[in-house]
């Protein structure tokens, strides 16, 4: 139990809730994120490829970097874990940096197209945004080490759906193995129109309605967001005499990009990753409280996560709780806030269930707890599990061990 891995502290921004404690007062309340438009109208829209206009979950009044936002994130996780910013200064100390960060937005390259002299760049603002100081995470990363006075640069894990877990679970590793006593992971996450044109090539804003593992649901609710996560040594913890702490424990895979639509072989590589971390957890499906599974609403990931969990229940009803309908889908930081509610979950003992938009689907309409306010349970364990589009699947129980420290 020395290099267990535990959650310190952790904070958010996100369309649906300004802070973490927003947001699980948000979710006790039932509340729904704002959707807004994405194109100035339908013509917009389609002239720009799309069928009509999509609706998404935005930040207001935030760029690209929100270098304070994040400042003010971690300073706050740091608060909550009980640790000095000095911390982070040591030998000891990794941060990661994930997301999509500062990127020049589609719609200027497709302006560069049309308007390309030296008077159009001059005169046009969104051809003045296309300069490599605008498409590169690394500055943010820069600001941060000199911010806190970092010892090693973070390094970006700049890639789609799962990258905040894959952080997290790189984080997990290095304690375990007893190189570093605090892992910080922070991740930042603005859409773009290129995000939005790629989502519609992987029929992932098929329809408006979003409910995950839905019958009629074929679309994710994209939403902005920002968040971190600080993990830390138990026996770093025990040292400064701090107080219990949720232990996290992960598991990785990696399946081949290719097949991430192929729903059997995604399937079936999600029940091996969560038998994989029950093993590591040496832990049973009695157990779990709950799992807290991807379930964004795509229609392929979700029927394939459906099909894992079935296998996986044996049987037996677990609670699967899903808010990506209700929150909104920020793909790279997604898993942040999962554990974030996990949290929640572990540390007060009770399930807050998600608001319905729509019927669930047969295999795992037991599972799915919807619309029943909030749940008191007695258990110490819940299952996570993430999917990216990038081939990854990591699967994180999370535990209550008050005692075991």
């Amino acid at each position: 139990m020395d290099n267990a891995a535990i959650i310190s502290g952790f904070s958010s921004c996100l369309p649906f809730a300004e802070d973490s404690i927003q947001l699980i007062q948000n979710l006790k309340l039932g509340k729904r994120v704002e959707r807004k438009p994405w194109f100035k109208s339908d013509d917009e829209a389609i002239k720009c490829g799309f069928d009509g206009n999509k609706h998404i979950a935005t930040l207001d009044h935030t760029d690209d970097s929100a270098l304070d936002l994040l400042y003010r994130l971690i300073d706050d996780a740091l608060a909550q874990a009980g640790l000095d910013v000095q911390w982070l200064a040591g030998c000891n100390a990794r941060v990661y940096l994930t997301g999509i960060g500062p990127r020049v937005d589609g719609m200027a390259f497709k302006s560069f197209y049309n308007k390309n002299d030296i008077e159009d760049i001059h005169l046009t603002k969104s051809l003045m945004t296309l300069h490599v100081d605008n498409m590169s995470q690394d500055r943010i990363a820069g600001h941060l080490a000199r911010k806190y006075h970092l010892q090693y640069l973070p390094p970006n894990m700049n890639c789609t759906s799962n990258s905040a877990m894959t952080a997290v679970h790189l984080g997990c590793q290095a304690i375990e193995h007893g190189g570093v006593d605090i892992v910080l992971v922070v991740n930042c996450s603005k859409i773009k129109t290129q995000d939005i044109w790629f989502l519609d090539t992987q029929s992932m804003l098929d329809t408006h309605l979003v409910q995950p593992f839905g019958e009629n649901s074929k679309g994710v609710l994209f939403a902005e967001g920002y968040s971190a996560i600080l993990l830390e040594n138990a026996r770093h913890r025990r040292a400064r005499k701090a107080g219990h702490g949720i232990r996290l424990q992960t598991t990785y895979t990696q399946i081949s990009a290719g097949r991430s639509n192929d729903s059997s072989w995604l399937s079936t590589n999600v029940l091996k990753v969560m038998q994989a971390a029950m093993k590591k957890a040496d832990l049973s499906t009695e157990d779990l409280c709950a799992i807290i599974p991807h379930g964004n609403g795509s229609s392929i990931s979700d029927k394939a996560e459906a099909k894992a969990i079935e296998v996986f229940a044996e049987g037996n009803t677990l609670p699967v709780l899903a808010y990506k309908g209700q929150i909104g889908y920020t793909a790279t930081g997604s898993g942040i806030v999962d554990l974030i509610i996990g949290h929640h979950t572990l540390s007060q003992k009770e399930l807050i269930s998600p608001v319905g938009n729509d019927a669930i689907i047969d295999s795992v309409a037991q599972h799915v707890v919807i619309d029943r306010g909030i749940i008191g349970h007695h258990k110490n364990h819940l299952l996570k599990v993430g999917v990216g589009v990038d081939g990854s699947i990591i699967g994180a129980v999370m535990s209550d061990i008050h005692r075991g420290l």
